[in-house]
């Protein structure tokens, strides 16, 4: 079939060109079924928000290589059925399925040990926010925020580091 043209706006690709990963918009739809299904199946799911610490100071081309770095370590060590998808520059997520909050901890950390194993460890450090369906909210919204708000915490708090959503008292 000779080629058309560019495609319309409503099949542009779902993949970020640079990771390959499916970007926010499949994260989004990809989170509401997760969630909906942990809710039927009475079992717990975490979202993992990662980000390459320092994104912005890179260099054009540095910020490729981390992102594929970080990109191939979160795919070589998270589950299969675990969904990782770029959400923006230089953060990606992944949806842990049946996945308690201690095992998404561990998870973060499994990524970010593997980082220091890879030739880029001298430049590429993450930090990560965690959250979890139930404790932490119920809706696929509501749990993203949490996550985003407990990366700003690790942000906030220095490189390398893994915070977990705070559960509120209400």
């Amino acid at each position: 079939m000779p080629n058309s043209g560019p495609l319309p706006a409503s099949t542009e690709s779902l993949n970020d060109p640079v990771s390959g990963l499916p970007d926010h918009r499949f994260f989004e739809l990809a989170i509401d079924r997760k969630v909906a299904l942990a809710r039927r199946t009475l079992k717990p799911l975490a979202i993992a928000v990662v980000e390459i610490d320092d994104f912005g100071g890179f260099a054009p081309y540095l910020r490729d290589h981390a992102v594929r770095v970080l990109t191939r370590v979160m795919q070589n060590t998270l589950r299969d059925s675990d969904t990782v998808c770029q959400m923006r520059d230089g953060v990606l997520a992944a949806v842990l399925d049946d996945t308690s909050e201690t095992g998404a901890v561990w998870a973060a950390d499994r990524i970010r040990r593997s980082l220091l194993e890879t030739p880029a460890r001298e430049v590429v450090t993450v930090s990560a926010g965690l959250a979890c369906y139930p404790s932490h909210a119920m809706s696929a919204g509501d749990l993203l925020g949490e996550a985003e708000r407990a990366l700003k915490t690790a942000r906030d708090l220095g490189p390398g580091r893994i915070e977990v959503a705070a559960i509120d008292p209400q």
